[in-house]
């Protein structure tokens, strides 16, 4: 554990779920083999991989870069588009629309929790109010995560991270200062610069083992490092 700033007492620990609760890169690789293969199906596209769609999710960002925050409905406009774009009819496109969101969703959010992760929340629960503050589509309830007290989903309920919108939230729903919200996550730019410039305090979980200095992107030192949530016990609010 390294301290980078003056630790403050805090009374709510907010979460990144994404790569911090759990890692996410086989979920997600997953779930995109799935959706790619039933939206070529239903499309009857023969040609649709993960390039031409990047193609299209890449047409919807420029479009409305704000609006792709939430990212659930970002996928949503980037079927509409393809399909309009093929000559599906309107009838045709919301019902494979809505298949296919459904379908990646439900692969989205097989997700095997580490016990390790479970546990931590579980005894912070005891002491602290606890938040989920996510930039992506997970729902903590759907995957066995119930120890919330709050949920805020950038583009949904606010900015998306690192906007200080979903954090100002949080304080305002607890009737707390900013500054006694302890936000943890794995991002150097969403988590932990979004977090000091909301006012909040931050844990940059580094499960690199890379010193911060070799991350290009980072633009502000977090309240403190960690190498693992289990150091999260150690701390005093």
């Amino acid at each position: 554990m390294k301290f980078y700033r003056t630790f403050t007492p805090f009374s709510v620990i907010s979460f990144d779920l994404d790569d911090t609760l759990y890692d996410n890169t086989e979920i997600i690789k997953l779930a995109m083999q799935e959706f790619i293969a039933l939206l070529r199906e239903k499309s009857q596209i023969a040609e649709l991989d993960d390039k031409m769609w990047g193609i299209y999710r890449n047409q919807v960002f420029q479009q409305d870069p704000i609006g792709c925050e939430d990212v659930t409905q970002w996928r949503i406009n980037t079927i509409q588009v393809l399909l309009q774009e093929q000559g599906k009819t309107a009838v045709e496109i919301e019902r494979i629309s809505q298949n296919c969101i459904d379908h990646f969703l439900h692969w989205r959010h097989q997700i095997n929790i580490p016990q390790q992760s479970i546990d931590v929340l579980n005894q912070l629960k005891q002491h602290f109010r606890l938040v989920a503050i996510t930039n992506g589509n997970v729902e903590p309830e759907r995957i066995g995560l119930e120890q919330f007290d709050l949920v805020l989903t950038g583009g949904v309920q606010g900015r998306a991270k690192p906007e200080a919108d979903l954090f100002h939230q949080t304080a305002r729903y607890f009737g707390i200062k900013s500054s006694e919200i302890l936000h943890v996550g794995d991002h150097l730019v969403a988590d932990v610069q979004g977090a000091i410039q909301a006012g909040c305090q931050a844990v940059w979980l580094n499960l690199s083992g890379k010193g911060i200095g070799q991350f290009s992107e980072a633009r502000l030192l977090p309240s403190v490092e960690m190498a693992d949530l289990t150091e999260l016990l150690l701390l005093q609010g």
